[in-house]
């Protein structure tokens, strides 16, 4: 797979986004049951916190607080699910996310299969009508299932139809860059809980663990007590478990020597190399490096090192040599990206 960048950064640029805007959507949809689950457990334990405790992480762990805060200076009940899901205001609500995905496949239609777009077309749909809407105030536990349902059947339509060229291997990339992301995003909600509340903390890591489709995975390899340590050694560290940030970069890092016919072992780009350094990393170390260096700090190295390896794929694959700098030279890395890809889109709507 040596074709020129040039050749391939317009189809790599919207199929690339287009797995990872709906790899979002889907994220985000778990972390939104996740958290009304918690909620409604601890209602039913007849602690009945605020409800600002469960969503403040929520939206600090997925960059929205200051969006949400600008919007609802006095939020009430719903309105940080709501802001999540439907909220057309919100550039990386589920229904945004969709709508952006659905544009970037419109753009590439004739290089995804016909049930590749059947199936995301129908998503579109659903959340943009009075019966999505109806369903959400029904019955959120059926609608958040319905996102990620629709999202995993995509992934398994697109594996089962999709030629193994090299828009394959662009959605490929931007799905598993997305998900190791959101993975770690959901172990970040966790920072600033009191660890002395056992009962609470044990619920909530079990939240977690059901988020990311874990905790059958986790019973079988520990057993039925909780510990963070095994958590994070599970969503982390593990090389097995398909949603862990190790297995999605060393599967990432695949990808991206495939794209470029570069040997394992080897990089000829910046994005090689530094998932590659990153995977090396990870292959390294363990959780009791994460808890000797605290969770909440950990994370934060890790999605700035994530960033940066997206970064990496637009400036070697997507734009033109000094695009980013002329453009956005003033605005950090990972707002670059976003700038870019923020332009991109309306570019595409206009």
């Amino acid at each position: 797979m040596n074709a020129p960048p040039t050749l391939l950064s317009r189809v790599a640029d919207h199929q690339y986004w287009m797995s990872r805007q709906i790899e979002r959507a889907e994220n985000l949809a778990r972390l939104v049951r996740v958290s009304e689950e918690m909620l409604l457990d601890d209602e039913t334990l007849g602690s009945g916190p605020a409800q600002e405790e469960y969503w403040t992480p929520v939206l600090r762990a997925t960059a929205m607080e200051g969006s949400f805060r600008a919007l609802y200076p006095r939020p009430g009940r719903g309105d940080a699910a709501r802001f999540l899901t439907l909220d057309q205001r919100n550039p990386d609500s589920i229904l945004s996310c969709i709508r952006q995905a659905r544009e970037n496949a419109r753009s590439v239609r004739d290089k995804i299969s016909d049930e590749m777009w059947s199936e995301l077309n129908a998503l579109h749909i659903l959340l943009g009508s009075e019966e999505g809407a109806d369903l959400l105030a029904r019955s959120p536990h059926a609608f958040y299932e319905r996102v990620i349902g629709s999202s995993m059947l995509f992934d398994g339509i697109t594996e089962a139809t999709l030629s193994r060229d090299e828009g394959w291997s662009f959605l490929r990339l931007g799905r598993l860059l997305e998900r190791a992301d959101m993975t770690s995003r959901f172990l970040d909600i966790r920072f600033g809980d009191d660890p002395a509340d056992d009962a609470r903390s044990s619920l909530r890591w079990g939240a977690i663990l059901r988020a990311c489709s874990a905790h059958a995975s986790y019973r079988r390899l520990y057993g039925g007590e909780i510990a963070v340590a095994n958590v994070v050694d599970l969503l982390v560290f593990s090389n097995e478990f398909p949603r862990s940030v190790r297995h999605c970069l060393r599967r990432a890092d695949q990808v991206l020597h495939d794209i470029s016919g570069t040997p394992t072992g080897r990089y000829s780009n910046s994005c090689e190399k530094i998932t590659g350094a990153l995977l090396a990393r990870l292959s390294f170390s363990g959780p009791s490096e994460v808890m000797s260096r605290g969770l909440h700090e950990y994370i934060d190295e890790l999605q700035v090192q994530l960033n940066g390896a997206g970064q990496a794929v637009f400036e070697t694959y997507v734009l033109l040599p000094g695009e980013v700098d002329r453009r956005f030279g003033r605005l950090g890395s990972g707002d670059q990206t976003a700038q870019w890809h923020r332009e991109q889109q309306q570019q595409q709507q206009q």
